[in-house]
């Protein structure tokens, strides 16, 4: 199935997974994207008012990302 995912810049910890994430989609030859969001922290979704408005920033600019991507896929 494809996946879009949506990554804090400031998680290395689920950051160090992507590389490999998207080694592992591309051998299966499936659609994989990443957006990462520079100064969020991890549950950035959940904790919008943390990391100095970046939090709240990369929620705002996820869920456009989010509908495209269920428009897209989920017909």
């Amino acid at each position: 199935a494809p996946v879009v995912g949506m990554y804090a810049g400031n998680d290395a910890r689920i950051g160090a997974t992507v590389p490999a994430t998207q080694e592992a989609m591309k051998k299966l030859g499936k659609s994989y994207e990443v957006h990462t969001f520079e100064g969020a922290g991890h549950g950035f979704m959940f904790a919008q008012a943390g990391a100095n408005g970046a939090n709240l920033k990369a929620a705002q600019e996820s869920w456009p990302i989010v509908l495209k991507f269920y428009r897209e896929y989920l017909k």
